[in-house]
């Protein structure tokens, strides 16, 4: 049986490709306590302890205010972190997937679904780093392959790890609360166990960067109420409320990916909770 290395395995994706791929995969799944990705030594070590035929690399500071308010931290977990692994693939010769992000995309007013050749400029720390991430580990291993991922959710009542909108929408309601969501906004989301369940099909690509997820056409105010429908709370209008300043386009094209046979379901297409 083949070893899959999975970097941030503690996280919320990495926890739930370590449980979907342990049946056909000898996984070795590592957190910050087994390997340190910031030090060369550490990550040099552990490949060369367990010889990955494939690394997914997860590891991240993934909070976007925090990358914004300690920019040095960002720069050495999102940075060079995936330099480290990029360069202990080179080493012993194996296949790296990655995760970028849809924030490579922040500083783009265009009204259209982007593609991945258009050009990006982010203005975010986070968006800033991930794009770097994405140069430098293109130079050192050209077969390398990126994924720019949306923003990801699991069912609110999930055992694992839980984050993303249809949680916030949950608590949001129970508490009584109101949240706002913009009418300038485009943004998909993805369900997670999606992009778990394809990702051995990013095995096999060829090197370079891959929008990743579902695709979107609406505004965030509509989806947000779209999804609120979905999970059954009631009367969404009256605690979701629409923000007309805010103005942002992270929806991308994912044509290319689709070409490769990897298919998502549209960010408000209702799907079925999973779980192994």
């Amino acid at each position: 049986m083949d070893t899959l290395l999975i970097t941030g395995a503690q996280g919320f994706l990495g926890c739930r490709l370590a449980r979907y791929y342990a049946r056909t995969w000898k996984v070795v799944a590592v957190g910050h306590k087994e390997m340190d990705i910031t030090s060369k030594t550490s990550v040099s070590q552990v490949f060369e302890t367990y010889q990955p035929k494939v690394v997914v690399h997860c590891a991240a500071i993934s909070n976007t205010g925090y990358s914004q308010e300690h920019p040095d931290e960002s720069w050495q977990v999102n940075v060079m972190g995936s330099v480290h692994v990029a360069l202990a693939c080179k080493e012993i010769g194996c296949k790296l997937v990655y995760m970028s992000s849809d924030q490579v995309y922040n500083g783009n007013l265009e009204d259209f679904l982007l593609p991945e050749s258009i050009l990006v400029q982010p203005v975010s720390v986070y968006g800033k780093h991930k794009l770097e991430a994405e140069r430098r580990v293109a130079e050192i291993l050209p077969d390398a392959v990126g994924l720019r991922l949306t923003w990801m959710y699991d069912f609110p009542d999930s055992p694992l790890k839980n984050t993303g909108i249809l949680l916030n929408l949950k608590n949001t309601y129970e508490q009584g609360r109101t949240l706002k969501a913009s009418l300038k906004e485009h943004r998909a989301v993805t369900y997670v166990w999606e992009v778990v369940k394809n990702m051995e099909k990013t095995f096999t690509l060829s090197g370079g960067v891959y929008n990743y997820g579902s695709e979107n056409t609406l505004t965030s105010y509509e989806t947000y109420l779209q999804l609120a429908r979905h999970i059954n709370l009631p009367e969404p209008e009256q605690w979701i409320l629409a923000d007309k300043e805010f103005r942002r386009n992270l929806s991308m094209d994912i044509s290319k990916i689709r070409g490769n046979g990897i298919l998502f379901p549209d960010s408000t297409e209702p799907v079925q909770p999973f779980s192994l």
